[in-house]
């Protein structure tokens, strides 16, 4: 495998990519294994949005359940 980066032009790394190909990869700077997993693991972890239709579905089961308790 081997590994690039992409950096801005204030020189930060923007991206990081690895290929199992040998070909140079235009724009793209070699890096070491090590360089492509420390910018990894320095990504923020990012929560998965609430999928709507489950909010949804506990919203229709809230409001039947709320229907069902005026009934009696």
């Amino acid at each position: 495998m081997k590994y690039w980066k992409r950096i801005d032009d204030e020189g930060n790394t923007t991206t990081v990519e690895s290929y199992s190909h040998k070909a140079e990869v235009a724009g793209a700077i070699k890096i070491t294994k090590k360089e492509y997993q420390a910018f990894i693991a320095a990504l923020p972890v990012i929560s998965p949005e609430p999928d709507p239709v489950e909010l949804w579905r506990d919203e229709v089961d809230r409001r039947l359940a709320n229907l069902e308790v005026k009934k009696t």
